[in-house]
């Protein structure tokens, strides 16, 4: 299998690049990089010829599949070649600039029969397994989602050649559009049930970048249960653990809470369980490398696609216009 990386100065790159190696009979042929900073090394690393932009690269060669990283502002166009040259791609969230895209680009995959698939990466873990295995087995009810997810400051991404994130006009936004898809699919995946209201505030400071650093998004399910998801860049650089995770969630039947090995249940009469996972969702891109690139990919697929990724970026844009109208909220 031929595989292609479009634009790979992108800091989740280096998350895929185990499993690409590993895999029998997958082989990264080619590599863009318009900012030079990682391209010459990856092209080094897997013999794999370098371009200066992805569209060079797919004027020049063929492909049995392909990643798509890259601007936010330039996915859609990269979608849409790709679909005009019938290559499989997997593509980095959010897909699109606006939900109108993503749609576009998942009518038209949908229409040439073409498998596309989004790192929404929650999907791949322990810990969704293991909720929707208790919920179900105990026939709980949701009452209450709550996730905290801080990053790293604005300025990891100058220092990873990604300036143009702290551009709202190529990134869409900050922390909101970056961090939160992950935990709205996450609501939808655990819930099983559709987001029927938005409501969101976001903290901004205009002398460190133009993009909102901070974000509390509140959804309402249509039965009622309310989740909470709080997204940052406000975590101290140069720290081992890079970032904080935490959440904590209720339903009828038992508590789901963090902790420092992965996550605590406490049923209704009091009795703890402490369940041993990894609560860092950089590991999980191994497993989804190895997911998409599997002989019954089309049959067997369980992630997220573009399908998904459109109800998330409903969601999202939810949020920034609750925001702007001062947290308002906002039937979806």
């Amino acid at each position: 299998m031929k595989v292609v990386l479009l634009e790979v100065s992108h800091w989740h790159t280096p998350l895929y690049l185990d499993a690409l190696e590993r895999l029998p009979g997958v082989t990264v042929t080619a590599v863009s990089d318009a900012t030079r900073s990682r391209g010459p090394a990856l092209a080094q690393r897997f013999g794999a010829q370098l371009y200066d932009h992805w569209e060079t690269l797919l004027e020049n060669e063929e492909a049995d599949f392909a990643f798509a990283f890259g601007p936010h502002d330039e996915l859609y166009a990269m979608g849409t070649a790709l679909i005009e040259h019938k290559v499989p791609f997997a593509m980095e969230k959010p897909c699109g600039l606006t939900q109108h895209e993503v749609l576009d680009l998942y009518q038209r995959t949908e229409a040439g029969g073409l498998f596309v698939a989004v790192p929404l990466i929650w999907r791949h873990s322990e810990l969704l397994d293991r909720l929707k295995q208790e919920a179900r087995q105990r026939e709980a009810k949701w009452r209450t989602l709550a996730f905290r997810f801080n990053a790293g400051p604005p300025g990891r991404y100058l220092a990873n050649s990604c300036s143009w994130m702290l551009e709202p006009k190529r990134s869409g936004g900050g922390c909101t559009i970056n961090l939160a898809p992950h935990f709205v699919d996450l609501v939808q995946e655990i819930s099983g049930e559709a987001i029927r209201s938005v409501s969101a505030v976001m903290y901004r400071d205009p002398l460190l970048t133009a993009v909102e650093i901070g974000s509390l998004m509140t959804l309402v399910t249509e039965s009622g249960c309310i989740c909470t998801i709080e997204t940052g860049y406000n975590y101290p650089a140069n720290t081992p653990e890079q970032r904080e995770y935490s959440f904590s969630m209720s339903t009828d039947q038992f508590y789901a809470r963090s902790t420092a090995e992965g996550m605590r249940l406490v049923d209704a009469t009091g009795q703890a369980s402490d369940l041993h996972m990894s609560l860092n969702s950089d590991v999980y891109y191994d497993n989804f490398v190895t997911d998409i690139l599997a002989a019954d990919r089309d049959s067997a697929y369980a992630g997220a696609g573009l399908a998904t990724m459109h109800r998330v970026m409903r969601i999202i844009e939810a949020a920034y216009e609750s925001d702007r109208l001062g947290g308002v909220p906002i039937k979806v």
